[in-house]
């Protein structure tokens, strides 16, 4: 199990949907949702936000609140509140370990010097642990509901 990490709303909600939110305490001791994107999770109309509240209630994702909010609301634009607090909130909290799945976010968070994964790299970690037997059926559950990634980097990940 490795240190502490900072997850952003999708990862959350994708590995939720597919029944993999266990993982994250399976490759992590603490896990962190920032403010922001706690609420983005825990107000979408499907199954996922009883299943995040019970995880938060067990000691399982720890939500925190980022103090410096000039540097989130800076961040905006291109980048959502949820995704702005888990770059400043891993610097306050002296987090380098982050999980996002925008490309934008993801490019953001390393110019920031820090260690980017996103649900994919969630569940390549786990595959590699021997938590999941099989990564490709993983992915298909999260293109069936709608997660984007393109052939392409299936290929490298089966290679991999």
């Amino acid at each position: 199990m490795s240190g502490k990490i900072i997850s952003n709303a999708s990862p959350l909600i994708f590995l939720s949907k597919i029944s993999r939110l266990g993982l994250l305490n399976e490759l992590f001791c603490e896990v962190y949702i920032p403010d922001g994107a706690w609420n983005e999770a825990i107000y979408k109309p499907d199954g996922v936000s009883d299943e995040l509240r019970e995880a938060k209630s067990a000691g399982r994702l720890k939500v925190f609140t980022v103090n410096n909010t000039v540097a989130v609301s800076a961040m905006l634009g291109r980048l959502h509140r949820g995704e702005s607090e888990v770059i400043v909130g891993s610097v306050e909290l002296g987090v380098p370990d982050v999980i996002l799945d925008d490309g934008y976010a993801r490019s953001k968070a390393k110019q920031m010097g820090l260690n980017v994964t996103g649900t994919i790299g969630v569940l390549l970690a786990a595959y590699k642990k021997g938590f999941i037997a099989d990564i490709k059926s993983e992915i298909e559950k999260l293109r069936k509901i709608g997660f984007r990634i393109s052939d392409s980097i299936i290929e490298q990940i089966m290679k991999i």
